[in-house]
């Protein structure tokens, strides 16, 4: 499911290997790191950085509502920023 999601704000899967049961899943790198942890180090969001931030998860979320997809546990330490 997850590798026909063409989304710039979704984070792309390139591989997937199974094997020692284990699943084993190459993903695009995100150097921005997780939104919880962003939040704690700024302890302040100004109104653009929270509107810009805010304007690529809502236009993800569409996107995947949009294909019946669901998350089910979206919170900001699951949010990875580029």
């Amino acid at each position: 499911m997850l590798r026909e999601v063409e989304n710039d704000n979704v984070v792309k899967l390139y591989e997937v290997y199974e094997g020692d049961g284990f699943i084993h899943m190459v993903l695009e790198l995100l150097n921005g790191g997780e939104l919880f942890d962003r939040i704690r180090k700024k302890s302040k969001y100004s109104e653009n950085d929270a509107k810009e931030v805010m304007k690529r998860f809502l236009n993800a979320l569409a996107y995947l509502h949009e294909r019946n997809i669901v998350h089910r546990d979206l919170k900001p330490a699951n949010i990875i920023l580029k």
